[in-house]
């Protein structure tokens, strides 16, 4: 598999729950100037359990540069303590969300299109107990879930984060 510098954009702050409900993480705010042509980690899985990915929303705050292009996909990390210069192996790099599916140059929220079809939204849609639509967390070769933003210039302007509903299947 090949592997693309790391930049690092998992908070610390999230909170932890003791009911099995679907609850939602945030990632940190994503500079474009800051993770052009980067791996930027979102969120990572490292405890041995497994999630149903319920929905991926990506939030555009400040629009990006024209012609910028960003994906939501799946990786892994060597270990948890991969941060920013490490290496993120790429699994699938529009696994959540593809490209088309994000208006790039307007502040909005964005989610999966059936007419874009991710491969997330596929096995949700078919109730498939299998990747992208589980995710299940590994101490070594840690699954993640992180960003490209690329743009065949350079990118000026742009941030954005992405908002992930999760579950946790009880009694894992």
């Amino acid at each position: 598999m090949s592997t693309v510098t790391a930049i690092d954009y998992r908070r610390t702050d999230q909170r932890t729950h003791t009911w099995k409900n679907s609850y939602w993480i945030s990632s940190a705010i994503m500079a474009g100037v800051d993770c052009e042509d980067k791996g930027a980690i979102l969120f990572s899985f490292p405890k041995v359990k497994v999630y149903f990915v319920e929905q991926v929303i990506f939030q555009v705050i400040v629009p990006f540069t024209s012609s910028t292009l960003i994906d939501i996909g799946t990786g892994t990390l060597a270990t948890d303590a991969v941060t920013t210069g490490g290496d993120v192996t790429i699994v699938v790099a529009d696994a959540y969300l593809k490209q088309t599916d994000i208006t790039v140059g307007t502040a909005g929220w964005y989610a999966s299109d059936t007419a874009h079809t991710s491969t997330w939204l596929t096995a949700k849609i078919a109730g498939s107990f299998a990747a992208p639509y589980t995710i299940t967390g590994a101490a070594t070769t840690v699954p993640i879930v992180y960003a490209t933003i690329t743009n065949t210039g350079t990118i000026t302007a742009g941030t954005g984060r992405v908002h992930m509903m999760i579950t946790e299947i009880p009694g894992y």
